[in-house]
């Protein structure tokens, strides 16, 4: 303690080892300093990695078939960021950070793609694993046969998502844990050539450059802020040495990028054949155009787009637009093995004339691989596409997406089968027939097949067990967009026992396989009702999206409807459900006696036109209601709760800064000696984002010069700053009130030079860094 009493001296304030003969001792040359590297924040770095990151999350349009995929894949990769950089200011390791990580990934996946699992709309539960699980297993099933662009299917959102996590995680730890700039680049690497691989080729040198300059931005900051070597000589300021490597970075960056983007189209055998194709290597030919099942994401369809015009179809009468007929079910996803055919003139021979129906249709927004087309084509011409004349399906060639404007005329069969007849058929399907759509996969769940043995108990023929079905589930269930999605083994057992309401992917996924229980030969078609007749043109829009069973009777492949709402031109004749559809604007209500609404204008919605006399909601589960979906209100409330936590932190820090001060002062009072000893905490304090710290054994004098070395203030206001807290630490004698006055006018002045370094940025950082409040 100094001689007379006083408390030890606050922060940064240690005694020297003795204070007698002090002002004896001879004064030498100051000590050398001790080597530091330079501090500078890691703002920069970071801010130019997390571009890195979302810039290759932007890449990833290459692989999927609309945007949908990027508001979880976007969040997912910046919360990562935002995680892993604010635990490691913390200083946590990273034993503790990985599990945190995994643990947060898991509730942000469960609150974005599973909010109807929830219990109690926060907590995940078996639910959301087990969809979560089925929705991977299934990406992976798809990931196998899927040609970019595909569709935005839960478990391709859901594995990019925890790819751009992963891919944020491990980039933080190599560049800001490891300080290794090349391994924070190559996790954003090894998505960029992942989707490069198997993306699409739109955009791929522009995404390339974007990324390359973001990397090139990346490593420059983060050698700068790592640096122990001055980038400039001849003593240029802290802030020019960190500004001056980074603004040429960016010239040669942007140029580079911009000039590698332009310059290599024009490149000598840039627009040339490869010189090895890759799917050419083991000796045969490419692989016929195969795609995602288009029934695995109907309720992404349905909602997500569902005021989107689509496309339109100039034709006499209305039908359900057919894209494709799904006759494998492996006990996850339903889906087709077909392979095409060129698609040009007849397509098949058809015995009657007068049932034939032809369509011009128009392209509009449709982003897709499938056409549009009435069951069955016949006759095809327009654009260059493929047929399976198996399932009815017209595709696109590989590498071809379908175009807004695009025009093409098919002639359909659309004959209405005869009820007499096809109560009178039954002959037993062909052996090819009842192999491929009689099929069930091993450990299909029994419960499902007795039910279906059950509810058709009473009924003779297969057309009589078919009406049965239908019958079952038009009197017992309700359809909701805001049910479950799926349609694999265990969500139909929770569909047909336990929710009893759904939409077209549990109704006609769950008819299919309980038809092939009793032995009707059975698929699923997917496709879009007839839309709204406006100008000689029906109008079809994601709403229209739909999804229904067809069995093999009598020779042919006949409708029928169990989903509650929907029914198709012209099958009542003999399936008894009258031609219905969804009523614009309103997923959860229809369209019951009537489909042609004259003189609607484009783009207008339900509230444009009275439909009083034409929703009817029996069976329906609200007509009210919004279009549900998979996301949960309640990801609002973390995201609510980050911005309030923001808000109080930025008005919080500033102020327990000055409260801080404050107290201090209350605290010492009259006493000048901890009053000194107050203004020099201040100054230390004002210091430290600065890097400067005072160092043990070192006295205040050379702290003092050390630091004005450093962050470039006045020597001798620092050093008479020092000798008034050598005075107040150790003179036997109080400071006048008038010293402490004069002192805490110098600690002002220090103070606004050290405020006034650096950008606004640099400032706002060291106001608000994660060590402020301590």
């Amino acid at each position: 303690m100094p001689p007379d009493g006083t408390a030890a001296p606050p922060d940064g304030t240690a005694a020297p080892a003795s204070d007698t003969g002090a002002a004896s001792r001879p004064q030498g040359p100051p000590p050398p300093a001790v080597p530091r590297r330079p501090h500078r924040p890691l703002w920069w770095p970071e801010f130019w990695l997390l571009v890195l990151t979302v810039t290759t999350v932007l890449a990833a349009r290459r692989l999927f078939d609309s945007w949908d995929y990027l508001p979880v894949m976007l969040l997912l990769g910046v919360g990562s960021h935002l995680l892993a950089s604010v635990m490691r200011r913390q200083r946590r390791p990273l034993a503790l950070v990985i599990p945190v990580s995994a643990v947060m990934l898991a509730l942000l996946c469960s609150w974005l793609l599973y909010g109807d699992t929830l219990y109690a709309a926060v907590v995940p539960t078996l639910e959301t694993a087990r969809r979560a699980g089925s929705d991977l297993a299934a990406a992976w099933r798809d990931f196998g046969v899927a040609v970019a662009p595909t569709p935005v299917i839960a478990g391709f959102e859901l594995a990019a998502g925890i790819g751009a996590w992963v891919v944020a995680l491990v980039a933080d730890t190599a560049a800001f844990r490891r300080r290794n700039a090349v391994g924070g680049i190559v996790p954003a690497l090894v998505l960029l050539v992942f989707v490069g691989a198997l993306g699409t080729d739109d955009w791929a040198l522009r995404s390339a450059g974007a990324a390359g300059f973001c990397a090139v931005m990346f490593a420059v900051t983060h050698r700068v802020a790592h640096s122990t070597v001055p980038w400039l000589r001849g003593g240029a300021s802290a802030a020019r040495q960190t500004r001056a490597p980074v603004r040429v970075a960016l010239v040669l960056a942007a140029v580079a990028a911009v000039g590698a983007s332009v310059l290599t189209p024009w490149l000598p055998g840039a627009r040339g054949e490869p010189f090895i194709r890759l799917d050419e290597l083991d000796g045969t030919n490419p692989p016929p155009r195969v795609a995602v099942s288009p029934l695995v994401d109907a309720r992404g369809r349905l909602a997500g787009t569902s005021t989107a015009e689509l496309f339109r179809v100039r034709a006499d009468r209305p039908a359900y637009w057919r894209i494709s007929g799904l006759g494998t079910f492996d006990g996850n996803v339903w889906g087709s093995d077909r392979t095409y055919a060129d698609a040009s003139g007849r397509l098949r021979d058809v015995e009657d004339a007068e049932d034939e129906l032809t369509q011009r249709v128009t392209i509009v927004g449709l982003d897709s691989i499938w056409l549009p087309a009435a069951f069955e084509p016949v006759r095809f011409s327009g654009s260059d596409v493929l047929y399976d004349a198996e399932s009815g399906a017209l595709v696109v060639r590989s590498g071809v997406d379908l175009a807004d404007g695009m025009t093409y005329t098919v002639t359909s069969s659309v004959g209405v089968p005869d009820p007499d007849a096809l109560r009178a058929a039954t002959d037993v399907p062909p052996p090819d027939v009842a192999e491929q759509y009689m099929t069930l996969p091993a450990g299909f769940d029994p419960q499902i097949a007795e039910l279906a043995g059950q509810v058709t108990a009473g009924a003779v023929t297969p057309f009589d067990r078919a009406l049965a079905l239908q019958s079952f589930f038009l009197d017992n269930f309700v359809y909701s967009l805001e049910a479950s999605g799926g349609h694999d083994t265990a969500r139909m057992a929770n569909f047909l026992f336990d929710d009893r309401r759904g939409y077209c992917e549990q109704f006609a996924g769950s008819y299919a396989a309980m038809a092939r229980t009793i032995g009707l030969p059975s698929r699923v078609a997917v496709g879009f009702t007839p839309g709204l007749l406006v100008d000689g043109e029906y109008v079809v829009r994601g709403e229209n999206y739909h999804a229904w069973p067809e069995v093999w009777i009598g020779g042919r492949w006949v409708y029928f409807e169990p989903t509650p709402g929907r029914g198709a031109p012209r099958a009542a004749a003999y399936n008894g459900v009258v031609e219905q559809q969804v009523v614009p604007g309103d997923p959860n209500a229809f369209l019951a006696g009537g489909l042609v609404l004259e003189d609607l204008p484009p783009g207008a919605g339900a509230e444009d036109s009275d439909f009083t006399g034409f929703v009817d909601e029996l069976g329906v589960e609200g007509s009210g209601g919004g279009a549900g979906g998979r996301w949960s209100p309640w990801v609002l409330v973390p995201l609510a709760a980050a911005a309030a936590g923001g808000g109080v932190w930025l008005a919080a820090v500033p102020a327990y800064a000055w409260a801080r001060r404050r107290r201090r002062r209350l605290r010492a009072g009259d006493d000048t000696r901890a009053g000194v000893q107050a203004r020099w905490a201040d100054l230390c304090e004002t210091l430290r984002p600065f890097g400067s710290r005072r160092l043990t054994g070192e006295s205040h004098t050379e702290f003092a010069l050390r630091a004005a070395r450093r962050d470039r203030f006045d020597r001798a206001t620092a050093l008479a700053v020092a000798r008034s807290m050598d005075e107040a630490c150790y003179a036997p004698h109080a400071p006048t009130a008038a010293a402490l006055d004069e002192l805490a006018g110098r600690v002002r002045a220090l103070e606004r030079v050290l405020r006034s370094q650096g950008s606004a940025w640099e400032r706002l950082g060291r106001v608000y860094r994660p060590g402020a409040a301590r």
